[in-house]
């Protein structure tokens, strides 16, 4: 019920020029309040928190499904901001949030006082935010952070897509309400947004692939439809292999959720939809030809996107070395019992 939804909120209001508003620097106001309305920021929130109280995976299924649309709006960002503070029993909100990985801040105590210091780099969406939620350790404890924006002064940037990725000077004395001691390591923070950037990227590689087959049966050259030439029919069954790699990949580390995200399968998802990415990307603006490249097609939109994606919460190379290093460190001493076996779920070497 929370899938069909979403899809069609999604499918009616958000337009080509939703996106083209939003990628020019425009707040969708009126998308989130709807976004508000149908309660989905809460919906990795078990229901004593104030939040839905609904499967995992049906709560991630939201996030697939926004990046399917290429939704203009921190939802993503603040599922996962919302999950984070319910963890560590601190106030959840519907208002729009962001979350960083902790890098440049440190966690420091002045007498009964809590404080934050340091610089954030690339915010996502930090200037339409009401609040940055990370983790942070001190002490050898980990902590959950929630920062009010409100007083923060942002130097807005862009990536690739037009989505807000802000920098920030931070010096804050946090409240009771603001801050609290959780039993995850703060690593828990940088796999669980790789997981709802997977997500994203398969859903966005999803309606790229729709479009590629839609252009491919319309576009007609020297007398018949392009997707009878048999480079382009080569080109849409690689895309196909792609997505729906991509799409399984992502969906296996959503089955592992078990409370938190299990690292190894984390980082395969993160791994196999940045390549597919890379892949599919390339060849939908081949199919496309010079269309695909102008600002009122909306091919750009997704394909900016999981390009920009592909780079946050780690990289290939970051995930690659983690599933390498899990390997070698793996104690049964056979490669194929640790692809194929159970060992997935358990902590990165």
């Amino acid at each position: 019920m929370i899938a069909d939804m979403a899809e069609r909120m999604f499918s009616e209001k958000v337009t080509q020029q939703t996106r083209s508003r939003a990628a020019q620097g425009e707040w969708q106001a009126a998308l989130w309040q709807l976004i508000e309305e149908a309660g989905l920021p809460l919906a990795m929130v078990s229901e004593e928190a104030g939040g839905f109280g609904v499967a995992t995976d049906e709560a991630l299924s939201i996030v697939r499904i926004a990046g399917a649309h290429g939704a203009p709006v921190p939802l993503a960002e603040t599922i996962m901001a919302n999950w984070l503070v319910a963890q560590a029993g601190l106030p959840v909100s519907t208002g729009p949030q962001t979350v960083v990985d902790g890098t440049g801040l440190t966690l420091s105590k002045d007498g009964q006082d809590w404080m934050v210091s340091g610089t954030l780099n690339a915010v996502p969406w930090g200037r339409n935010a009401e609040r940055i939620v990370s983790m942070l350790a001190h002490a050898g404890v980990s902590f959950v952070v929630s920062l009010p924006t409100a007083e923060l002064t942002f130097k807005t940037a862009e990536n690739l897509a037009g989505e807000p990725r802000d920098s920030t000077e931070i010096n804050l004395v946090l409240g009771a309400d603001q801050l609290a001691e959780v039993a995850m390591p703060t690593d828990t923070l940088t796999h669980t947004g790789a997981l709802m950037r997977s997500l994203s990227m398969a859903g966005a590689l999803e309606t790229v692939l729709e479009m590629c087959v839609s252009y491919a049966n319309e576009r007609v050259q020297f007398g018949r439809p392009i997707g009878k030439f048999q480079a382009i029919q080569q080109y849409l069954a690689t895309m196909a292999g792609e997505v729906a790699a991509a799409r399984a990949a992502a969906e296996m580390g959503v089955d592992a959720f078990d409370g938190a995200p299990a690292p190894l399968l984390v980082a395969a998802a993160k791994l196999r939809t940045g390549e597919a990415s890379q892949t599919v990307a390339a060849l939908a603006h081949q199919v496309h030809g010079a269309i695909g490249y102008t600002q009122e097609y909306a091919l750009h939109h997704f394909t900016k996107r999981v390009w920009s994606w592909r780079d946050e919460f780690g990289t290939e190379r970051d995930w690659s070395r983690t599933l390498g290093k899990a390997a070698l460190a793996d104690s049964s001493g056979n490669f194929w019992d640790f692809v194929t076996g159970t060992s997935g779920k358990g902590a990165a070497a």
